[in-house]
């Protein structure tokens, strides 16, 4: 639990304190930038730690799975338990400030379906990326970089208001609202933040999203398992 309160911590203090972001007021009409971001965070983190951890559980398991034979999708799969075990975790803490804050509702509730959906997108991506990883060593930091890179172009640690409508001629808040990711991130804070419940549409980008992805890249896994043996 350090590793994301001090992210919440450092965030909220540069965000809130020195760029003066103001989050929209919550379900029970208060405004709080720590709870808005966590409730961002929460999500964030389960989608990329699916794909980080990916690469690394697989690597990891190469030396036994050359002297015994066993699915490699099992230590994805293990792993990935283990890994929703630690965000169900945050989930709760989560859910606990924001039933000391009275800012709970029915809504509330679909908090839990949100992520897992977000972690069936972010497997179905770990899928591709650790079987580029077995054949190609630097992939890991290459998809490290995006990772990076993306996390500031979802509106996690700021709101998306202060995104401008239109930029260089394009709907620059329409692009970032429709990144996939966004969508998980702000169907979290409807449910949990704003308590109020995600737009039909957003579930079924949701459940597309988590579905095609995680099909595609399960798939490419299990045409190339057989190959990975020799790679490890």
């Amino acid at each position: 639990m350090l590793s994301p309160l001090s992210t919440i911590l450092v965030y909220s203090l540069v965000f809130s304190v020195f760029f003066r972001a103001s989050p929209p007021p919550a379900g029970n009409g208060t405004q709080n930038f720590a709870v808005f971001l966590f409730t961002g965070l929460v999500v964030w983190l389960f989608f990329a730690g699916m794909i980080n951890g990916s690469m690394g559980w697989l690597s990891s398991v190469g030396d036994l799975r050359r002297k015994v034979f066993f699915p490699p999708e099992t230590a994805i799969f293990g792993s990935a338990v283990a890994l929703g075990v630690q965000s169900a975790i945050e989930a709760g803490v989560l859910l606990l400030v924001m039933v000391l804050l009275g800012n709970v509702g029915l809504p509330t509730l679909v908090l839990p379906v949100v992520l897992v959906l977000a972690g069936f997108f972010g497997l179905g991506i770990g899928f591709f990326v650790c079987v580029l990883n077995t054949h190609y060593r630097d992939v890991q930091y290459l998809v490290g970089i995006v990772i990076n890179a993306v996390f500031f172009l979802v509106p996690i640690v700021y709101p998306i208001d202060i995104i401008p409508e239109q930029y260089w001629g394009l709907p620059i808040r329409k692009i970032v609202e429709w990144n996939p990711i966004n969508q998980f991130v702000a169907a979290a804070r409807d449910s949990a933040y704003l308590v109020e419940w995600p737009s039909a549409t957003r579930w079924l980008a949701l459940v597309g999203y988590s579905t095609v992805v995680f099909g595609l890249g399960w798939r490419f896994f299990a045409r190339r398992s057989m190959q990975l043996s020799e790679d490890m």
